[in-house]
């Protein structure tokens, strides 16, 4: 997610189920030891231009326990202030850490070996709005020389991120070639985990092109991404539709168990929220009230995601804006302890 979101009106207008003796579950379900292949085998894939990471490297892969306590980091600029944040957390969450264009991984490196010991990591690499800007060949050089450097160290991979957004592409034609490249990187050559994130629109108020509704867009999909993706989000946006839309768990739910259905070996949770603000398209940026009452409506549906959705469900949440809202983790206006109590609430 970055800075393109925009209500539908605005954008026209500028033209675990887990006892005392069972371990919790992960992301994965119930996985194989993690030296093993972590991804499914992809049919009729090229042979690796390269050699895949060393059996240490896929060894070192952890099993990431559910529900996920996520948030995502955008920036890794002021990075001791973000680590001491996330070491400070009650709870080890998983990290979402967004590779923006132009990086390279060396400028990640001390991100990556420093936040590791205090979080599970998911790689992003590259979000939506920059999808649009990335070729095929471009797509496939991120995921490769993202992969080679951390094979070992990122946890799970987001090949794809609010892919049927209208900014991520200009159709789904175009949009599913990327993924499908990046996915074919990942676990066809590193045989590690893919996730894919999905928008969450409750209807046409929320979009622009009439191939963006989820579960159309997710059916059209290629079988080959659907069938091996071990990991779908969605991501949730009040604001990003005019009027804005208010899904509840029910809602959420529903869509999820029929992402279950396309995405039969992956589990589902939700993979981004946040308050948006002037960045974002909006009239004013959000108080801290609002963004605490926001992060409360979303984490606070995890038990009952967790009943509707069943096993599959992984949790995530992922709030957007961890960096600008909690770091320093004492910074005026610290949305941190709210997000420290939810978080080990999940």
């Amino acid at each position: 997610m970055t800075s393109r979101r925009l209500p539908v009106a605005i954008a026209m207008a500028l033209a675990p189920l887990a006892g005392c003796t069972r371990p919790a579950p992960t992301v994965d379900g119930n996985p194989p030891p993690v030296a093993l292949p972590v991804a499914l085998p992809v049919p009729g894939a090229a042979r690796p231009v390269s050699p895949p990471p060393v059996p240490a490297a896929i060894a070192s892969i952890r099993a990431v326990p559910s529900p996920m306590r996520g948030v995502t980091i955008d920036s890794v600029a002021n990075l001791p202030a973000i680590v001491e944040a996330v070491q400070g957390l009650s709870s080890k969450p998983t990290i979402r850490l967004v590779f923006d264009p132009g990086t390279t991984p060396a400028d990640y490196a001390s991100a990556v070996t420093a936040l590791r010991p205090h979080a599970y990591l998911m790689g992003e690499l590259v979000d939506s709005t920059a999808l649009r800007r990335i070729s095929v060949d471009g797509m496939t050089r991120q995921a490769r020389n993202f992969a080679r450097a951390f094979a070992g160290q990122i946890d799970i991979w987001e090949i794809g991120n609010e892919v049927n957004g209208a900014w991520a592409g200009r159709n789904p034609e175009e949009i599913n070639a990327k993924v499908l490249a990046a996915y074919r990187v990942i676990a066809g050559e590193f045989h590690l985990r893919t996730a894919i994130t999905l928008n969450y629109w409750s209807g046409p108020d929320c979009y622009a092109k009439p191939w963006e509704p989820t579960l159309a867009f997710a059916q059209g999909m290629p079988a080959e991404l659907r069938e091996g993706t071990r990991l779908v989000l969605l991501s949730v946006y009040g604001t990003a539709c005019s009027p804005p839309q208010h899904p509840d768990a029910a809602a959420l739910a529903r869509t999820l168990n029929r992402l279950a259905r396309l995405f039969p070996n992956a589990r589902l949770g939700i993979g981004e929220i946040g308050a948006q603000g002037i960045v974002d398209g909006l009239p004013a940026d959000p108080s801290l009230v609002e963004k605490q009452r926001i992060a409360q409506t979303y984490y606070g549906m995890q038990h009952e995601l967790r009943l509707r959705v069943g096993n599959r469900f992984a949790g995530g949440y992922f709030w957007w804006y961890f960096r600008q809202d909690a770091v320093p983790r004492d910074k005026p206006e610290t949305l941190w302890p709210e997000l420290d109590r939810l978080l080990s609430g999940l």
